[in-house]
């Protein structure tokens, strides 16, 4: 086996490691040191599209933007854009406005599941999308 034999593995853990690090530098920018920042889910830029893009991109690269598999890659990064713009933002103020009910009920907050479950803006999304492509073309050009 070689390694291009795994160019679709490798974009995709590079595309979420450097969308993940990337998310982990702006916080650090923002509130200081936590290593919980570099696995939290939510933030700038989307993991999740970084992730699936890569592997899109090096699928369309490799059998073809006409293929069939490069349009299930597409159809399933639709479908993770949809869902962390859509569902997983509103889950996200969801959990915001519950932290909200319990710091004025005085209930402290023990779950760091509540802390991580936040959603994307369209934004954050679109810079993970572009972060996966940029990935996702990085990983072809090395490995080919």
């Amino acid at each position: 086996m070689e390694l291009a034999d795994f160019r679709y593995i490798i974009a995709g853990a590079a595309g979420w490691t450097v969308a993940q690090a990337l998310k982990y530098a702006l916080s650090l920018r923002q509130d200081g040191f936590s290593l919980d920042d570099f696995f939290a889910s939510g933030g700038m830029p989307s993991s999740h599209s970084g992730f699936v893009a890569s592997i899109a991109t090096v699928v369309g690269l490799q059998e073809g933007f006409e293929s069939a598999v490069f349009g299930v890659a597409l159809t399933l990064l639709g479908v993770v854009v949809y869902d962390a713009v859509g569902v997983r933002r509103a889950t996200g103020e969801n959990t915001k406005i519950l932290s909200d009910i319990l710091a004025k009920l005085k209930i402290r907050e023990t779950s760091l599941a509540l802390n991580m479950a936040m959603g994307h803006t369209p934004y954050q999304v679109v810079a993970g999308v572009f972060t996966g492509v940029v990935v996702g073309l990085a990983t072809n050009l090395l490995i080919g």
